[in-house]
Formats: C-alpha cells, sequence, structure tokens
C-alpha cells in the first residue's frame, strides 16, 4: 500500500468571530486525481471532522487564481492566504488557509505521483471488473 501524505493545516473559518480550526489535507497515490480536505471544528458534528474530496488540480490552480464551478471552490484571498469555499445547499462557508502550506502540501504530492504521471497509478484492471460486475 502507498504511503498517504497528510498535512495538518490550521485555517480561519470566516465569519464575525473566525474560530481556528484544524484542516487536515491528504493525497493517496492510489487515487492520484484527488485531494480530502478534513475539516474538524470543536464541538461541531460531535467533533467529528467532515470530509471533502476534490481534484488535485483544483487546489493547484486555486493558489494562484479563481478556480471551481461546484460545491468546491479554492481562489488567492490575499498573498499570503488561500481562500477554499465548501457549499452544501445554499450554505457556505469560507476557510482560509496559508498558500505557502498548500505550496508544501502540493509538493510532497508531486514527489509521490508527478503531475502527468496520475494514470499510470490507477488499476485499470480493478476498474474495469468493477464496471463489468454483475449487480442485482
Amino acid at each position: 500500500m502507498q504511503e498517504v501524505i497528510a498535512h495538518g493545516v490550521p485555517a480561519l473559518m470566516v465569519g464575525l468571530e473566525p474560530p481556528r480550526i484544524e484542516v487536515c489535507l491528504e493525497y493517496r497515490p492510489d487515487d492520484p486525481y484527488a485531494v480530502s480536505m478534513l475539516v474538524g471544528a470543536p464541538g461541531a458534528l460531535g467533533g467529528c471532522p467532515v470530509g471533502w474530496v476534490f481534484a488535485r488540480q483544483l487546489l493547484v490552480d486555486g493558489v494562484t487564481a479563481s478556480a471551481g464551478l461546484g460545491n468546491v471552490r479554492v481562489r488567492p484571498y490575499d498573498p499570503e492566504q488561500t481562500a477554499v469555499e465548501l457549499r452544501v445547499g445554499g450554505d457556505l462557508t469560507v476557510l482560509l488557509v496559508r498558500t505557502s502550506a498548500v505550496r508544501r502540501f502540493l509538493a510532497a504530492t508531486y514527489q509521490a505521483v508527478a503531475p502527468g504521471a496520475e494514470w499510470r497509478r490507477i488499476g485499470w484492471e480493478e476498474v474495469l471488473a468493477r464496471l463489468t460486475e454483475d449487480r442485482p
């Protein structure tokens, strides 16, 4: 099994009094196109983190320019912070994370799987088997 790359990143939740929360960015080389963001807030959801999965490229693009059209959008906030917008229905949460921390995380993912080499990490036989298996 490939090693999971996980970086804890302090974040601010934008609001009237932004609480500091812990965000964990994760990357699994066996799912090379995706990153996970685990968002935990003290007292929220019984202390359980909420997970979001989105394209690694969205994070790459969002560090330098606005990126994303769906429930996850990423954009520069100021020279030192990147805004990650998470949408559920009509609700929006904006997290501010240090751009330098995001860049370090992305550099670690590139060490594991270089851009353009992602397709080599996908177990195509397993994907094909799941697509063609009989289901009741």
